[in-house]
């Protein structure tokens, strides 16, 4: 024995102790099989929870293969035209269960390339249903007037602006869509929202997918990407069938669920916090993406808008000291502030009549126009993400009597009319010239006064816009009982075409007899112009560019007529017509180099074509006449 296993007691008696082993010595076979053991449960858990997992991936990657599985991408490629792209006119429905449930609103149709062309500038215009251009569509947007004053200021240059604007929505669809429009490769974003914070879809008072929290719709817009939620959603509305969209009433008469949302209410509240906070998450992704993103308060008929709700009915031929007295035992009354404006503004009390306006607006229980605290809201977000902003109220009320925005330029409650949009187009102007760093070249200037004459709409596009708003305001809100509207027979040509295009008849057609109309008449700018917006909403026909071109210089346009000639001739460069006409227009702007330069084009392609012969000889004397006289 060794000694450390002996003992001795006082008695000399000697005892045997035992060894005693440590835990870790007399456990150490037992804690191997305990760790194996552990490690079989983990493995166990995790191929337990893979399985449904997998199962939930393989059940995703199958429905994505049927027709449950509904993507509606931003845009889509235009069958007819490949390398191009189109709004999706199906978009709206990315926010319901079902097609059924949507209400019938679109994009209008615009055909841009989906890859930029070298040197091509890109602006995109988003919002609503006044950034869509309400009533008159694509031509009488601001994306419209926008693109006209750009072509008459920069001829030379391709610049071109596309409305993705749609009725209806509000920031949450605006947020949606931001990685699409990314992906657009824009140079530039303007931006015109507010109004449909708390009535549009997804809004706050919303009878479209309006009754959850922002967190809860944030959660949707992911959620909804997946054919598992889709289809979830298809079965939940068929157990339980949502209202669908009633065809022949107007949308604004379906769309409030929610008629009464009092100033600073729990509602009115979120309303404000949800376009505040997704346009911060918009505008931090178009600020990562290096895309600057202006944005423009937003304006409303102050002076010819009644509210359509009031706490309290309007007083019965009050003065104003009858209505101060209402207004100071209840400060919330509408209809009393909008009855006190008007007296303000008949006794020429300008600023008082302004301030009942807006608080006339503001107590507006039925909240289609935006409260003061959107445009706050609008300029807090500009100068928090110092992102550029430009004053589109300021700019309609500094065109209006007594700065008050009315009828001269809105149409009803919110929608400007053809003035209206053309001013707050120009608002945009200057920031995009900035933005794009656009000089004008020497005698290119076009005064607001002269784009007014060149404005993209025609008689036909106005007679229309007139019968769509006597459509909207026959229902609710403007009245309480829906009315009937017709569209009478003219004599009129221009409304007649109007009434047709009303029965179905294709914006294309209306147009192509337009141009025969004016043409007639003598009109020849305005069978231009239309001409002109023909070529641009059919970008691949070498023949529209063609015909616009030439009317244009019929009607002494001369860089207009050059941009659509050189647009025909890159469309069709082997048609030597097209190449004639266009050195006829650079030689008749003294562009003699331009001029020489495409009569040889036609010599490569046909060198025995006598009139391109003939102008060579004579383009060659007379630049050889200007270096010999040092022109």
């Amino acid at each position: 024995m060794r000694q450390n296993l002996l003992s001795s007691t006082t008695s000399g008696t000697v005892i045997f102790i035992a060894p005693v082993m440590s835990d870790s010595m007399h456990n150490y076979p037992s804690a191997k099989a305990n760790k194996a053991t552990s490690n079989r449960k983990v493995l166990f858990y995790a191929i337990a929870l893979a399985i449904p997992l997998l199962l939930l991936l393989l059940a995703e990657l199958l429905l994505r293969q049927t027709s449950l599985y509904q993507r509606y991408p931003l845009t889509l490629p235009v069958a007819t035209m490949p390398g191009y792209l189109q709004a999706n006119p199906a978009l709206i429905n990315r926010y319901f269960a079902s097609p059924g449930q949507a209400p019938q609103i679109s994009p209008d149709t615009q055909y841009f390339l989906a890859e930029k062309m070298p040197g091509q500038l890109r602006i995109v215009f988003i919002g609503g249903s006044s950034a869509a251009g309400f009533p008159y569509g694509r031509w009488g947007a601001p994306a419209a007037m926008l693109q006209q004053r750009l072509k008459r200021l920069y001829p030379e240059q391709n610049i071109e602006v596309i409305n993705l604007a749609l009725a209806a929505v509000n920031s949450y669809t605006l947020l949606d869509i931001t990685d699409e429009v990314i992906a657009l490769q824009p140079d530039l974003v303007l931006l015109y929202a507010g109004h449909n914070e708390f009535l549009g879809v997804m809004g706050v008072g919303s009878a479209f997918a309006g009754e959850f929290s922002h967190a809860s719709k944030l959660l949707y817009l992911k959620l909804r990407k997946l054919a598992l939620f889709q289809a979830m959603q298809r079965f939940t509305s068929w157990l339980s069938p949502a209202p669908a969209f009633t065809p022949g009433r107007t949308l604004m008469a379906q769309i409030a669920r929610h008629a009464e949302i009092p100033h600073s209410s729990a509602m009115f509240n979120a309303g404000i916090a949800q376009f505040t906070a997704n346009i911060s998450l918009l505008l931090a992704e178009y600020q990562m993406a290096g895309i600057p993103l202006v944005l423009s308060t937003i304006a409303s008929n102050e002076a010819d808008q009644p509210p359509f709700v009031s706490a309290e009915p309007a007083l019965v031929n009050p003065d104003k000291p009858q209505l101060q007295r209402a207004l100071a035992s209840n400060a919330n009354v509408a209809s009393w502030h909008f009855q006190l404006a008007r007296l303000y503004r008949q006794s020429s009390e300008t600023k008082l009549a302004l301030q009942h306006y807006q608080l006339a607006r503001e107590h507006d229980l039925l909240r289609f126009r935006a409260p003061l605290a959107i445009n706050a809201a609008i300029n807090e977000l500009s100068t928090t993400f110092a992102a550029p902003l430009v004053d589109g109220e300021a700019m309609l009320r500094r065109h209006s009597p007594d700065g008050i925005i009315g009828k001269q330029l809105m149409l009803e409650h919110l929608h400007p009319n053809q003035l209206g949009y053309f001013w707050l187009a120009e608002a945009f102007l200057p920031a995009i010239q900035q933005q794009l760093r656009l000089e004008l070249a020497a005698g290119s200037a076009v005064t607001p006064e002269q784009a007014l004459a060149d404005m993209p709409l025609t008689d036909v596009d106005l007679a229309l816009a007139e019968f769509k708003v006597r459509q909207l305001t026959a229902d609710y809100p403007f009245v309480q009982t829906p009315q009937q509207v017709t569209f009478a027979a003219s004599n009129n040509p221009y409304s007649e075409l109007a009434r047709a295009r009303s029965n179905g008849l294709s914006w294309l057609e209306a147009s192509q007899r337009l141009v025969t109309l004016y043409q007639q008449q003598r009109r020849i700018s305005d069978a231009a112009k239309v001409a002109a917006l023909l070529s641009d909403a059919l970008p691949t026909e070498s023949h529209l560019a063609f015909v616009a071109g030439q009317l244009y210089f019929d009607s002494q346009q001369l860089p207009l007529a050059a941009r659509y000639q050189r647009q025909a001739v890159a469309i069709a460069p082997d048609n030597t017509d097209y190449r004639l006409m266009l050195a006829r227009s650079y030689y008749y702007q003294q562009q003699l180099s331009l001029a020489l330069a495409e009569i040889q084009q036609i010599l490569a392609l046909q060198p025995e074509h006598p009139v391109a012969l003939r102008q060579q000889r004579q383009l060659q004397q007379q630049l050889h006449q200007q270096l010999a006289t040092g022109d």
